[in-house]
């Protein structure tokens, strides 16, 4: 089952979810942190998604995480889109290293995968201007 969730509610969980990653970030729990960021970050685009469209809830999306996929039809500026391929190279420490998928990446951190410390702060701050652009939009 899918559940289908309005433009408001998605508004507002944004900035929950947001407040959230902060206060998570203050105690120590980077991961979690980036979690809650990573999913504020898709609550903001497919918000924004569904307004320029004029649509009402998310049954109107594809079922998805990916946020480039997400993203791919605000025409990002370029700065702004940039950020998108950052979330591309986090890198696993454990079990012979790779890189996460950007659709993955929601998983590395949920499941607690050891992740390269250096592109989980780079992936924070694709997070983050991905988000600030949401709220200028």
């Amino acid at each position: 089952m899918v559940l289908h969730v309005g433009v408001h509610a998605l508004r507002s969980r944004w900035g929950q979810l947001r407040g959230s990653a902060d206060k998570v970030a203050e105690r120590g729990d980077a991961s979690t942190s980036y979690l809650l960021l990573f999913y504020a970050t898709e609550c903001a685009i497919k918000e924004r998604v569904l307004s320029r469209r004029g649509q009402r809830d998310t049954s109107a999306l594809e079922t998805t995480h990916d946020l480039r996929k997400l993203a791919k039809e605000l025409c990002l500026p370029r700065p702004v889109s940039d950020h998108l391929a950052g979330l591309d190279r986090c890198r696993v420490t454990a079990h012979g290293g790779g890189r996460v998928a950007l659709a993955d990446l929601h998983q590395a951190w949920r499941y607690g995968a050891k992740l390269n410390e250096d592109d989980e702060k780079k992936a924070q701050a694709s997070l983050l201007a991905l988000i600030a652009w949401c709220e200028q939009d």
